[in-house]
């Protein structure tokens, strides 16, 4: 029996922060070690004084250095064929990866270099921001990324979230994925009961749309990643 459309009345996660055990596809570890980027290097410092033009310069002409724009880790960073085989309607823990190189150390480096404390990630796919914050105080993990990701996609839509779409065809897609996730779990009695009970989610409005493809950055905001789902 297919479920009537529900909502819940507040955005809410019952679920504590699940553990990321990612598994590889190889048996064997390499002894390569973590995956890092390259080290961005250093900008050469200047020596202290006045620089003195030479000549008068029309001050409209002056603009300020862009943004340095920052990278992703290599487990994150985007591309069609990731290190990562990351479906984000499952638990992270469920995550392998076709390199041999990977490392269980390289899941707590940081996700983006310069590393930062919390990173905000976009995609086309949610009305909804997802804000990265570092678990470990001082710098957002590869672990935090992958999990937060997770979490923010089980968040219930609220009614008035969910009439934002207009009506329409986009509207019955995101109801069709909600009864579809739902009657995935028919035969758990309930745990079926439960995700019919708090009614659509954030990961309906992917619309199927589920492969982690990673993160790149956006020009001149650095704290804003474009997140890429396929």
């Amino acid at each position: 029996m297919s479920p009537h459309v529900r909502f819940s009345s507040k955005n809410s996660f019952h679920s504590p922060p699940p553990p990321l055990a990612p598994s590889t596809s190889s048996s064997s570890a390499s002894s390569q070690g973590p995956l890092t980027p390259p080290s961005i290097p250093r900008m050469p410092q200047l020596e202290r004084g006045l620089l003195i033009p030479t000549k008068s310069v029309s001050h409209a002409h002056l603009q300020p250095p862009p943004a340095p724009v920052g990278r992703a880790h290599n487990l994150l960073a985007f591309s069609t064929t990731p290190l990562l085989r990351y479906d984000v309607s499952l638990h992270p823990s469920l995550i392998s990866t076709h390199f041999v190189g990977v490392s269980t150390a390289g899941y707590m480096e940081p996700a983006v270099y310069p590393p930062q404390s919390s990173i905000t990630l976009r995609t086309p796919h949610l009305p909804w921001s997802i804000v990265v914050e570092a678990s470990n105080t001082r710098f957002v993990s590869v672990s935090d990324v992958l999990n937060t990701i997770y979490r923010s996609l089980r968040v219930n839509v609220r009614k008035e979230e969910f009439d934002m779409l207009g009506g329409g065809e986009l509207m019955r897609k995101v109801k069709e994925m909600y009864v579809r996730r739902c009657e995935k779990l028919w035969s758990s009695g309930s745990e079926w009961e439960k995700e019919r009970r708090e009614g659509v989610k954030r990961i309906d409005f992917l619309l199927g749309f589920y492969e982690f493809q990673g993160i790149s950055p956006k020009e001149g905001d650095p704290g804003v990643w474009h997140l890429t789902i396929a």
